[in-house]
């Protein structure tokens, strides 16, 4: 299956997200992309930016959804 990375700078993530608890925040975009995209997704950070592993078939859905989310 071929594998879409979408690359978010933590610096610019909305207020809503606590930039001091970044496991939290990489569950909720996996649980907001599969509960309201049907994405199934994995996420990683490193000190910069969060990386988000999407299947390239879904990969509009996953854009939506990190839109609704005001990631993107």
């Amino acid at each position: 299956m071929e594998t879409t990375s979408i690359r978010l700078p933590i610096r610019n993530l909305p207020e809503q997200f606590d930039r001091s608890r970044i496991s939290t925040i990489l569950d909720e975009i996996e649980i907001a992309l599969m509960d309201n995209g049907g994405v199934y997704a994995s996420t990683c950070a490193d000190s910069m930016t969060i990386t988000v592993e999407v299947p390239t078939n879904q990969l509009v859905d996953a854009t939506a959804c990190l839109k609704d989310l005001q990631l993107i």
